[in-house]
């Protein structure tokens, strides 16, 4: 009886501790890949700092998607629009973009808002995707500032960039 009740040990023993399994954890890379990325966001927090209607139109649970290129000479401070979004021009006021871990602040301009739309981004990537939160604060000239927080996810859709899209011929 006794060694009947030792085998069971011994098999349960020599499973789990016999073979040692490495997990492999995908090392941080040490800048944003280049190439072509799709980010999504979501509105997780929206509403009026001031008191009145926010200039930009948006509602907890609204979702947009933006394709940008990384070009290669960009991948330690790729464009600020990976993580504004699309209908956003930035410029970095500082960043830290490194070993996995993204840490920017931006500031933004967008057509039909007068006046500094500030994000802040704070987040994590790897080789093939990335993901955090965009917190934008607007300090508009009148009324209609808002805050509005959104979860920002994205993935390298491909190595390279997307061809740019040739203007027509013009004749003349």
């Amino acid at each position: 009886m006794r060694i009947l009740a030792l085998v069971p040990l011994c098999l349960v023993a020599s499973c789990s501790g016999g073979g040692e399994e490495k997990k492999a954890e995908e090392a941080a890379a040490a800048t944003i890949d280049g190439g072509q990325w799709e980010t999504s966001f979501e509105v997780t927090k929206f509403g009026s700092t001031d008191q009145s209607p926010p200039a930009m139109k948006a509602a907890v649970g609204d979702k947009a998607i933006n394709a940008i290129c990384v070009p290669e000479a960009e991948r330690s401070t790729p464009p600020p629009e990976l993580f504004a979004g699309e209908g956003y021009e930035c410029d970095y006021k500082n960043n830290y973009i490194r070993n996995g871990r993204i840490n920017a602040s931006i500031n933004c301009t967008r057509e039909g808002v007068t006046g500094d739309i500030m994000m802040t981004v704070d987040g994590s990537y790897k080789a093939d995707s990335l993901e955090g939160t965009v917190t934008t604060t607007t300090y508009l000239p009148g009324a209609g500032d808002f805050q509005m927080d959104r979860k920002l996810t994205g993935r390298k859709t491909a190595a390279a960039c997307a061809p740019a899209e040739e203007p027509a011929n013009k004749t003349g």
